[in-house]
This record gives structure tokens, C-alpha cells and sequence, in this order.
């Protein structure tokens, strides 16, 4: 009988879950590898090797845990799967992660426990199979955005096949989560912060003082890197490229939390960029009427609910990677809004469950009104944060293309005041134009749309990570849209006041999540910047307090001030981008104020901040409609002025 050089194996089909295909019968090579499988199981037990009997075995136990100084993370894993209450995500945790990932595990602390169960196959690469279910059991219970860019029982389930199934994780998502999983666990290494005492702060280029330390790379950095490399490849085969994808997201929140600006800029850009030719920022019919010889997406057809919706969740969160990194600079993004066409997600537990929603009953990125109108049986608190992102991208891209629009006459943004008051020094001013004064409504008008039981982020000490980033995000987009105009020394300049206002509701929502017991260091990244946004704003408005010498004001500002550093250098405890805003605050306290912060006395502040709305909108209707041609600024020291509120 002829034997084959090399054994052909092939796979059982994996059954998804909620799958409307129906998958092929299993053959007699499935069978027999299984035979196998068994037999070899049997042969180690016999040689009194304690080997698991179940995959599940491969999930850390409590008391290993402990002994290791581990989070536990799989008894909150089950409430992953049980949320279903569709208004909030994102809110479930109850546990934080040690605060410094610094002990690692050596061979003899793994053998302690039972990590035997090692498939021949292996990759080199990846860590033992105890240590990546651990790393991938955190991110899922840590990560704001674990269980939307994966479905957790479908990505559970797809770790228990060999490595050399393919339905097994490639090896690009897995290095991913490897490396951003180091940010909740003591048990692997991270990288340490940078010493800003050498390097400024506001440092784009990090990496040219990275090469001068001479230290090995932390594991989390081994797992970037290698994650990077094998995403390249699969990349130029044509490989796994919707896992790419996620491998390049995963990437970039890692990017984004160790404030790598350059691999932030690159990575969030080249996700946005191949989500394009994969098809996944638009969805029939609103394909290109144009006749080609590519197809609108180079993805074969999702084969069930849940693989189409994990692929929409996955084209908003690189999105919403690009757009919000990019709110912190005034370059041009990866891609048009209007070359969005997509749903917006479905509800979290609508995802989990596999539920079809069929389009008719959901808005799309081109909805008219989609930031103003939130029908309640389809919103939950990832989509309003995914709301929330693309109104600030709305005002980045009219900041962006402002002066060329102005220049080409666009009728949109010309001035419709003659009031030359109404001008900045900048030889043109938007904020009289039709696109402003809309934008503006737009930005002032999105949190107050929120659906009732979705208007508070936190309840009963409770605290819902995605739509408390959502509710920073319309404050943010008044500052970025204002920002430019604001005259702090021109006390009724009504864009100063915009930002004021914004900025001292930054400061309520800090206080808020500092008042309970969650742990703010698993907020998601962007709250670190939004925070960071608010504190630079009341950095400006302390230095027109001192120009004026308002002694009651400056004491309040610098309290404030405080505070907010405070909340921002605790985030930096886990989180270096968090600890380089507390620098670059630091910073610009003493480039804006200097020596005078010293006689600045202390002062407690007390909550809320925010000024009355009716004291507001008195001063906004007096410089509005000024009769002694001031327009839009009165002077500092005018009784009504900002600073005779703060």
C-alpha cells in the first residue's frame, strides 16, 4: 500500500454561533485526526503526565490568580455574554486590574499550575496557551472596546481549535491583544514611562530616545512588534485581511495608551485606508455607480448576522480611532465623510444575540438629523459614542476647510453679518456663516438629544465607560470649533465664554466618575484628552486672570486647574498618553504663568462649575445685540464679564 509523503488533515467545520448556513458533513481524515488526538492524549496520560481533559481548563482558576497577583477576569466574563438590557455598555465592571504590569512569569511559575496542554503545532511566537487565554480573557473584561470588535463566545470559541485550524485567531490579532492586554495584568511586562525630564513632553518623534535607553523590549512591545510584522504579511499575500484589519485597530488603541504619535497617525490611517478596498465604509446600495473591473469589497459575503455586524463594528471603531486622535491636530484624515455610507452599529445585545435588525429600522452615517434624532429601540451607549465621534470630525473638517471653502466663494461659509466687529484678527471670521451657526446648534444641541434613561453616564456608582466619553465629546467639539476665535481677554467674547463653559463641564463630568468608586484608569483613552482639552482651556482663562488681577478668580482657575491634573497624572498611572497630558499640562502652566503661580493662594472648589444658563444667556443676548457697537466683546473689566462669574 502506498503512503502519502506528508499526512492531508483537514478540519471539522465550526459551528458558528446563530449561523444561518448550514455547514458541510465531517469526512473520514476529520475522524481519524480526531483518533489520533485521543490516542495521544491517552499515550500522556498513561506516562503520568497531568494533562487537562478540557480546553477550558486553560482558563486561569481564582486561587492561580491570586497567588500570581492577577486580576480575575473570568467571573466577570459571563456578564459579557448576559448583557442584554440594550441601553448600556461598557458598565459592567465591577474589578481593576493591578495598577503596574511588572512581574513576569518565568517557565517554573507556569509549570505550577498545570500548562501542559501545549499543541504540537504551537506558534514560537505566541505566548503559552495559559498566558494568552489570560491576556485575552483581560482585554475582553478591560477593554471598553473588546466586545464589539470581536463577538466574545464566537472569538472564545475560535481559541479552542489547533493553531493550525482555520478558524483558529491569526496570528497578527492575537500578537495585538497580547500586547494591549499587558495594560491589565502583572503577569507580562510593559514599557516604562518616558522620563520628560529629557525629552519634552509634546515629543511627536518618541522613538529616537526609545533607541538610546539600551533595554530589552517589555513583552508588550515583542507583541506590537510582532503583531505589526505578521500583519504586513498577511497584508501583501492577501491573507486574513479582515483580521488585519482588527490587528491594526487593536494596534492602534495600544499606540494610542503608550502615546506612540507617529504609530498612532500611521496605523489609525492605514486602517481607514484598508477598509476602503475590503468594502466595509459602505453598504449596499450605495456602492460606486461606476463600472470596474474590482468589486465593491474583495471580502467574500458575511455568512451570518453576526460575522456582517462584527465587520460594521469594526470599520466604526477604526473610525473612530482616526478621528479622534486626529481631533488633536489640524492634518487632513484618511478619508471624506461623504465617502462614509454605512449603518451605524446595532445594540450591544442585539450584536451578542445575533439579532437581525433589517436596515429600514436603522439610521445610516447619511441620515438626516443622525445626531439630533436617536430612535430608542436602536441606540445604546456605543452608538452615541460613535455619534459623538463623528460630530467632532464634522468640526475638524470645517476648521480644515474653512479658509479654502471661504476663498472659493462657497456660500455657506461667507460672513451673512457686515458687523466688522464680528471679525477676529484673522482676516476672515466663520462663526457669522451658515455652516457655523449650524454646526454650532449641532454641537450645543447633541447631549441634550439623548434619550432619558441614556442622559447620565453613571448611575448607582456605576459607571458606563462609552457614554461617558460620549458626554465629554460635544464639550470637546466646542472647544475645537470655538478655540480658534476665543478672545479671553475680551471678556464678552461669546466663543471665550463657549469654551469656559465647556471647559467647566469637562471638569463636573471628572468630578463626577472621581466621586465613585470605578477605576478611571479603564476609561477609555479619549477621556484623557478630552480632560487634557478642558485643563489647557482654564490654563488660558487663569493667565487672563492674572493679566487682570483678579485675585478671587485666579484662586478658583488654579484649583480647578489642579483638579484636573490631578484626575489626568491618576489615569497616568496605568496609561503613559495619560501621564504625557499631565506633563504637557505641567508645562503650559508654567509657560502661560510662570513664576506667579507661586503666590497663587489655595482654594476649594466646589461642584458643579458650570455657570447658570440663564446668566449666560443674558450675557450672550448682551453682546449679541450690544448698542454700543462692541459686538461680540466687552471689556475685561465690564460688570456681567466671564470672569466676574467664574
Amino acid at each position: 500500500m502506498h503512503m502519502p509523503s506528508q499526512p492531508e488533515c483537514t478540519f471539522d467545520d465550526v459551528a458558528e454561533v446563530s449561523a444561518t448556513i448550514a455547514e458541510g458533513p465531517k469526512n473520514k481524515y476529520e475522524r481519524l485526526e480526531n483518533r489520533i488526538s485521543e490516542l495521544e492524549t491517552m499515550l500522556r496520560q498513561k506516562d503520568g503526565v497531568n494533562t487537562p481533559n478540557s480546553t477550558s481548563n486553560l482558563l486561569f482558576s481564582d486561587s492561580a490568580i491570586n497567588g500570581l497577583g492577577l486580576a480575575s477576569p473570568t467571573s466577570n466574563l459571563s456578564s459579557i455574554y448576559r448583557d442584554s438590557d440594550g441601553g448600556s455598555s461598557g458598565s459592567h465592571l465591577s474589578e481593576s486590574p493591578p495598577q503596574h504590569a511588572s512581574t513576569s512569569l518565568g517557565d517554573n511559575t507556569l509549570s505550577t499550575y498545570g500548562s501542559d496542554l501545549i499543541w504540537p503545532n504551537w506558534p514560537p511566537t505566541l505566548p503559552s496557551p495559559e498566558i494568552l487565554r489570560h491576556l485575552v480573557d483581560v482585554f475582553f473584561v478591560f477593554h471598553p472596546h473588546a466586545t464589539r470588535i470581536f463577538h466574545p463566545p464566537t472569538f472564545m470559541n475560535s481559541l479552542s481549535f489547533p493553531p493550525s485550524h482555520p478558524k483558529f485567531p491569526s496570528l497578527p490579532v492575537l500578537h495585538a491583544i497580547c500586547a494591549i492586554g499587558s495594560l491589565y495584568t502583572a503577569a507580562v511586562t510593559s514599557p516604562p514611562h518616558p522620563n520628560f525630564d529629557e525629552v519634552a513632553p509634546d515629543e511627536i518623534f518618541l522613538e529616537k530616545y526609545r533607541v538610546k535607553e539600551q533595554r530589552p523590549d517589555s513583552f508588550a512591545e515583542q507583541h506590537a512588534k510582532l503583531a505589526r510584522e505578521t500583519a504586513e504579511r498577511h497584508n501583501s499575500l492577501g491573507e486574513n485581511l479582515f483580521q488585519v484589519l482588527q490587528a491594526n485597530i487593536i494596534l492602534t488603541w495600544f499606540y494610542w495608551s503608550h502615546g506612540r504619535w507617529v504609530d498612532i497617525f500611521l496605523s489609525s490611517a492605514h486602517s481607514m485606508r484598508l477598509s476602503v478596498p475590503l468594502g466595509l465604509n459602505m453598504c449596499p446600495p450605495f456602492h460606486s455607480i461606476t463600472k470596474s473591473e474590482r468589486p465593491p469589497s474583495i471580502l467574500t459575503p458575511a455568512r451570518n448576522v453576526i460575522e456582517d455586524e462584527t465587520r460594521r463594528n469594526t470599520f466604526w471603531l477604526a473610525y473612530a480611532a482616526e478621528r479622534q486622535h486626529g481631533c488633536g491636530n489640524g492634518w487632513a484624515l484618511s478619508l471624506d465623510n461623504q465617502d462614509v455610507s454605512q449603518l451605524l452599529p446595532v445594540r450591544g445585545d442585539q450584536f451578542i444575540q445575533g439579532t437581525l435588525v433589517q436596515p429600514v429600522d436603522r439610521q445610516w452615517a447619511q441620515s438626516r438629523d443622525l445626531l439630533l434624532v436617536h430612535p430608542e429601540n436602536q441606540t445604546d451607549s456605543f452608538i452615541l459614542y460613535i455619534k459623538g465621534t463623528i460630530l467632532i470630525s464634522q468640526v475638524k473638517a470645517f476648521n480644515l476647510r474653512y479658509r479654502s471653502k471661504h476663498f472659493a466663494g462657497d456660500p455657506t461659509v461667507i460672513n451673512v453679518y457686515d458687523d466688522v466687529s464680528l471679525q477676529s484678527d484673522s482676516s476672515v471670521d466663520p462663526r457669522g456663516s451658515a455652516a457655523f451657526i449650524e454646526l454650532d446648534h449641532l454641537v450645543s444641541s447633541f447631549r441634550a438629544s439623548f434619550p432619558g434613561h441614556l442622559r447620565n453616564p453613571i448611575n448607582d456608582n456605576v459607571v458606563d465607560n462609552h457614554l461617558y466619553t460620549a458626554c465629554l465629546m460635544p464639550h470637546v467639539a466646542t472647544i475645537v470649533l470655538h478655540d480658534p476665535h476665543a478672545e479671553v481677554s475680551e471678556s464678552g467674547c461669546i466663543s471665550a465664554l463657549k469654551i469656559l463653559t465647556a471647559a467647566r463641564a469637562i471638569l463636573d463630568l471628572i468630578y463626577n466618575v472621581w466621586s465613585t468608586s470605578y477605576d478611571i484608569t479603564l476609561l477609555d483613552s479619549f477621556c484623557s484628552f478630552c480632560w487634557f482639552t478642558g485643563g489647557r482651556v482654564l490654563v488660558t482663562f487663569l493667565r487672563a486672570a492674572l493679566d487682570a488681577k483678579s485675585v478671587d478668580q485666579i484662586s478658583t482657575l488654579r484649583a480647578e486647574i489642579d483638579f484636573v491634573h490631578s484626575a489626568i497624572s491618576k489615569v497616568g498611572q496605568r496609561i503613559p498618553m495619560a501621564y504625557r497630558f499631565s506633563k504637557m499640562l505641567e508645562k503650559k502652566i508654567l509657560q502661560e504663568c510662570g513664576a506667579a503661580l507661586a503666590e497663587i493662594p489655595s482654594f476649594q472648589i466646589t461642584f458643579p462649575r458650570p455657570l447658570e444658563p440663564s446668566v449666560l444667556q443674558a450675557l450672550f443676548d448682551e453682546s449679541a445685540h450690544s448698542d454700543n457697537n462692541l459686538g461680540l466683546h466687552e471689556t475685561l473689566h465690564e460688570s456681567g464679564a466671564f470672569l466676574s462669574l467664574a
